[in-house]
């Protein structure tokens, strides 16, 4: 994710480099000492790379959001997931499996939901009431299958 965005803005690289610099330094960090509580942190300095390339490049909406976004998620939840690895209470393995298949479909479903998102935000400005409504069905339907699978996953 932090390559992208430097790629995307290779003339000011520096300062999108160092801001995901900081946040990948600090998921590093949460990785090899166990400090949950700047996870968020880590994250969200990448997150605001990215928005950094993407103020810097100035053009339109960017179609590979909803891969960073899905990479954004992957990250965290894998995050989350070793530091839980450290306790030494072992989960079943049907545990890590529904876990697994849960993480599967929140980024395919959040894929799916963003990338319409993001073609109906790209679509001419003409386009009417009823891809307005499409994109807002959208953004309903990702945080519905998003509190689906963490009522089955709880």
């Amino acid at each position: 994710m932090l390559a992208y965005a430097t790629a995307r803005v290779p003339t000011k690289a520096g300062i999108v480099l160092v801001v995901g610099g900081i946040g990948a330094a600090l998921l590093g960090l949460v990785l090899w000492r166990g400090l949950d509580e700047l996870l968020a942190w880590s994250l969200t300095l990448l997150g605001i790379a990215y928005t950094v390339s993407l103020l810097l490049h100035g053009r339109g909406v960017d179609g590979a959001a909803p891969l960073v976004a899905a990479g954004l998620l992957v990250c965290a939840e894998l995050a989350a997931w070793s530091l839980e690895e450290r306790y030494p209470v072992a989960a079943e393995t049907r545990v890590v499996v529904a876990r697994l298949w849960a993480l599967a479909g929140l980024v395919g479903a959040g894929l799916a939901a963003s990338a319409l998102v993001v073609a109906l935000a790209a679509a001419p400005a003409g386009a009417g009431l009823a891809w307005t409504v499409l994109g807002a069905a959208a953004a309903v339907l990702v945080v519905a299958v998003a509190s689906h699978l963490v009522r089955r996953a709880h």
